[in-house]
């Protein structure tokens, strides 16, 4: 809200689409024009709507021929397994949307821009695809590599693609790598710095307690609506993590002294997965099949996400490390700087882990969609038949090339911009505002 008070200061018009119930007096409150989501959605709620009817039309509407796609991310994020409630999940919000569009679009005299902050959710996916049918630009923000800037993606789902050409060199950029190796301190955007937590400080955190108190107040007693209002689901999801991690400490081995790849868990709910990398969703399978194809007299040290301790089942990860004896699973408390130091290669499907290790001088192989799969710098594997070649061709190459190393990160930089999400101080909202009218300027294809 408080970037939608400064670009209206600054002369543009605004309005949020609010898909959280609860924070809409307090918009209006900001003088900030909403639209309530769920206005619409009770609407359609109150109809006998033949919801599978409904939701084939809307999928040959958008021309979506990925239908399962597109629930997949809920259905993982939630642990849910009826198609039949995201469907008409789906069906209410495209349906709500439509008319708010329109209507925007049409005062706007077509000039209008959509911004809103990259997921998998159906808030924001159904959202993307009725700004594309008005002929609106989309644009996801994103955190970015380098702490304090976001990357801003118009019309699609892919990761920021970074152009290496003709790129300048900037001060910044050299001593921000030189403070990240001395500091051994993995990117972490502040707005995902509360996920860094062992499983029963976030279970026990006051702060969350008192989150979740307002969200069944909301939810039971007021009756209002929002889109993340699977309350206990999110609740067994982290009793399960610290279950899991509790079992899984007996299983934590150190670094081996062997020579070793390494794969670093992927939070297995994140977009990067669901939504850009639908193929490697399951990383049990994937670890497994990297563990054959590793050559002989190498491990393969795995590490879950130190953001999701517990989010890997602990009797998958158990049997995993029964079929194959030479993966070693390492506590999630070891620094990743300590494993990357030591590591032969890494093997990633789109992790950041890939750009810390590049700033390592490190190998690294990627299989997914990710800002750095196209640099000369990584050796990107989209097809898992070419893996086991593709390991072996790695590991004898040389290491990247500084020169390289720099092109790629100042290319990163340039192709970002200053701001950070979520994080409301003035200073960061002023930037973020001019963050967001240089890139309007922007020219694009």
């Amino acid at each position: 809200m408080a970037v939608c008070q400064e670009l209206e200061k600054r002369g543009l018009s605004t309005s949020i689409i609010s898909f959280h119930e609860e924070s809409v007096e307090v918009i209006k409150s900001g003088n900030i024009r909403v639209f309530n989501i769920f206005d619409g959605v009770r609407s359609y709620e109150s109809q006998n709507l033949d919801v599978s009817l409904e939701f084939g039309l809307i999928l040959e509407k958008y021309a979506i021929d990925s239908p399962n796609i597109l629930l997949s991310h809920e259905k993982i994020a939630f642990g849910l397994t009826h198609s039949s409630d995201l469907q008409k999940k789906f069906v209410f919000y495209f349906k709500s949307l439509e008319p708010i569009f329109s209507q925007l679009h049409q005062e706007n005299k077509g000039n209008v821009v959509l911004f809103q902050e990259l997921g998998g959710f159906a808030s924001l996916i159904s959202s993307f695809y009725v700004a594309k049918l008005f002929g609106i630009d989309n644009v996801f923000m994103e955190p970015s590599f380098f702490k304090g800037r976001m990357s801003l993606i118009r019309n699609s789902f892919q990761s920021l693609r970074v152009v290496e050409e003709g790129c300048p060199q900037y001060p910044e950029v050299s001593d921000y790598l030189s403070k990240a190796k001395q500091s051994r301190m993995i990117v972490i955007p502040k707005k995902d710095a509360h996920y860094y937590n062992h499983p029963i400080r976030k279970i026990l955190n006051l702060y969350n307690l008192k989150r979740l108190g307002q969200k069944l107040s909301a939810k039971y007693l007021r009756g209002q609506k929002e889109e993340f209002n699977h309350i206990w689901s999110y609740i067994l999801r982290h009793l399960r993590m610290l279950k899991n991690r509790l079992l899984l400490s007996a299983l934590y081995q150190p670094l081996p002294q062997e020579k070793f790849v390494y794969y670093p868990f992927h939070v297995p709910m994140d977009v990067s997965l669901t939504v850009r990398a639908p193929l490697f969703v399951d990383q049990i399978y994937l670890i497994d099949y990297i563990a054959r194809n590793i050559p002989f007299g190498y491990r393969l040290v795995i590490k879950e996400h130190p953001a999701m301790i517990g989010a890997i089942s602990a009797k998958g990860l158990k049997d995993l490390l029964k079929r194959n004896d030479n993966v070693v699973l390492v506590s999630p408390d070891i620094n990743n700087h300590d494993v990357m130091s030591r590591m032969d290669l890494l093997v990633t499907v789109n992790s950041k882990t890939g750009a810390e290790s590049l700033m390592l001088g490190k190998k690294v192989i990627c299989l997914g969609d990710a800002f750095y799969n196209q640099s000369k710098c990584v050796q990107h594997v989209p097809n898992l038949a070419e893996l086991l070649p593709s390991i072996k061709q790695t590991l004898r190459a040389p290491l990247p090339l500084e020169s390289d190393l720099t092109t790629f990160f100042n290319a990163t930089f340039r192709a970002t911009y200053a701001g950070e999400l979520y994080f409301c101080e003035r200073e960061n909202i002023v930037e973020c505002t001019d963050s967001i009218l240089q890139f309007l300027k922007t020219p694009h294809a």
